[in-house]
């Protein structure tokens, strides 16, 4: 077949595939074949999905201002673009999870599944306008997409890349830990400021607060290191830890750290990146990142704890605005996800703690390298 021919039926058919038989389509998924075709597959999801929110900023032109049109133009050229510089970005984190899962790190093939992946674009959306219904519908139906695309990641990192099973799904965890969290910080700024003057009214005239106060930025979450471990927090959610001593040490921390500047050098170089895993003390591959996503699972836990402590010390308006948005829940839950996926005990989230900036030190290791 030409490289360079595009047959516009079997995208269609590869794009139905993909949503109603994902497992089928992952197994017989095609990983050469040349890049035009997933640059064309990206290209074309970023125009339906640039339509389509360019129709959402027109048609609600009334609810967003007299710039509403204005919008609708921006939102149509930043998708395109996105599209085709996300697919490549894309890309290169889905080989460097397919690198941990042992699986296949030719750049053509992930490519290709990052432009598989770019389907879930244009339902995005198209399912944006729940946003502007309701913040909290927005919200979960974010999610829902979220996890359906890591859902297919997970099929491609093991059917299409022949990754590990085991350390795909615990990728997959860590992934959808996270996915929540970035839901609750896109929730604060996207939906909850936009609405809070009218919804802190009502909780005026029920509590007496001052005009002034209607705007007031209550923004709980942050990954940055809290005063003091949130042992109050922690008693909410202490049924779910596990038992025992725990798995994460000061040590293993620093070894992490030390492993993973290293493999970063030989990220092509599967040979070496076994050699140096066995250096470091490790079986194999999946056995790292086994650590690696305990750890991360660790500080994801104990920011969402903390958040959990301040929302505790709020004031009592505070914490009615915030049951109002099920921002007490999200982030209880936050915490849960996090501490069920990393096994984690009392023992490993104080470590974290007191490790704190060694931690977030490897975090940022695979984050911007």
């Amino acid at each position: 077949m030409n490289e360079n021919a595009f047959d516009f039926n079997k995208f269609i058919a590869d794009s139905k595939n993909s949503l109603l038989n994902p497992k089928g389509y992952f197994e017989s998924m095609s990983t050469a074949g040349g890049m035009v075709e997933p640059l064309l597959k990206a290209l074309i999801y970023g125009v339906v999905a640039a339509i389509i929110n360019a129709i959402w900023f027109f048609a609600l032109g009334n609810t967003l201002g007299a710039s509403g049109g204005v919008f609708g133009v921006g939102a149509f050229i930043f998708t395109i673009i996105a599209a085709i510089i996300g697919l490549f970005i894309a890309a290169v984190i889905i080989l460097l999870l397919s690198s941990i899962s042992g699986g296949n790190t030719d750049f053509e093939a992930n490519l290709r599944v990052s432009a598989a992946l770019m389907v879930l674009m244009p339902i995005n959306s198209l399912l944006a306008v729940f946003g502007f219904i309701s913040g909290l519908l927005g919200t979960i139906v974010s999610i829902a997409i979220g996890l359906y695309g890591l859902y297919l990641l997970y099929l491609a990192l093991t059917k299409t890349l022949k990754g590990k099973d085991e350390t795909a799904r615990i990728i997959i965890y860590v992934l959808i830990a996270l996915l929540v969290i970035g839901q609750i910080i896109s929730y604060f700024s996207r939906r909850a400021l936009q609405n809070f003057g009218k919804d802190l009214s009502r909780y005026e005239q029920a509590y007496g607060e001052k005009e002034e106060d209607q705007n007031a930025d209550y923004n709980y979450y942050s990954n940055e290191k809290p005063d003091e471990f949130p042992s109050k927090a922690l008693e909410v959610v202490k049924v779910h830890l596990s038992t025992g001593s725990g798995s994460i040490t000061k040590e293993k921390i620093e070894r992490l750290v030390k492993l993973t500047e290293e493999l970063d050098k030989y990220e092509n170089d599967n040979a070496k990146m076994m050699e140096l895993v066995k250096e470091f003390g490790y079986a194999d591959i999946s056995e790292y990142t086994n650590d690696y996503l305990v750890v991360i699972s660790g500080i994801t836990a104990v920011s969402s704890l903390n958040a959990m402590e301040q929302l505790m010390k709020a004031s009592e308006k505070e914490k009615k605005a915030a049951e109002g948005f099920m921002v007490d829940e999200m982030l209880k839950n936050a915490a849960i996800q996090s501490i069920l996926s990393g096994k984690l005990t009392e023992s490993d989230l104080v470590t974290v703690f007191n490790n704190w900036d060694t931690v977030k030190d490897l975090e940022n290791k695979t984050v911007t390298e």
